[in-house]
């Protein structure tokens, strides 16, 4: 399991990287975004903070049968990302998450995007826990909890109000399924929804 978690990681690290040499280039004012976010697995609440690196950004028109054209732009981004939950007397969960994203823009400033990249997670268990060792003795364990490799793929959908609005900030709704392991011997499955904002502050000093 564990050589299958390395080369999964390594695959995904390697197809991010390669994506790099696809880029073209992007003003420097538009060269990264904030983003913060509600972040919530199932019914736990939690955040996500984070930022993302532009790769390559380009406008692309498509001319139709009809005769009618469709412009939208496309781009390719990196990004790092700290994102936590909390579930009531079972555990808070603690990952970083190292995404890859394809993102289209249309004229109205409608988003659509696909997520997938690799991460880690570390478990903190909630309550109090004890270790007894050899001898019978019991101990407190401090900060109890579990470290796996993590990988998340997801999509999105939202709204960039600089296109239509001038205002450097977008909206943004994700659902992401995070996969963590080995987990008690398996792969753990959660999904996990994100809603927020996030925004360019170079685009506020116009």
């Amino acid at each position: 399991m564990a050589k299958t978690a390395i080369s999964i990681l390594t695959f995904l690290c390697f197809t991010v990287c390669m994506a790099q040499t696809d880029s073209v280039p992007v003003p420097n004012k538009h060269l990264f975004n904030f983003k913060l976010s509600g972040n919530s697995s199932i019914i736990y609440p939690g955040m996500s903070i984070g930022a993302e690196f532009f790769l390559q950004k380009k406008d692309i028109q498509i001319l139709k049968k009809s005769g009618e054209s469709k412009t939208y732009t496309r781009a390719r981004l990196i990004s790092g990302n700290i994102n936590w939950y909390h579930h009531p007397e079972f555990q808070d969960n603690l990952y970083f998450t190292a995404e890859y994203t394809m993102r289209r823009t249309n004229l109205k400033g409608f988003i659509k995007e696909v997520t997938f990249g690799p991460g880690f997670s570390r478990t903190f268990l909630g309550g109090t826990t004890y270790k007894v060792n050899s001898s019978g003795d019991v101990s407190i364990v401090r900060n109890a909890g579990y470290n796996y490799a993590l990988i998340t793929i997801g999509g999105g959908i939202g709204v960039d109000f600089s296109v239509k609005y001038n205002l450097p900030f977008a909206a943004m709704a994700n659902l992401s399924m995070i996969s963590m392991f080995p987990y008690n011997s398996s792969i753990y499955f959660r999904p996990v929804l994100g809603i927020g904002t996030r925004t360019n502050p170079f685009m506020w000093k116009r």
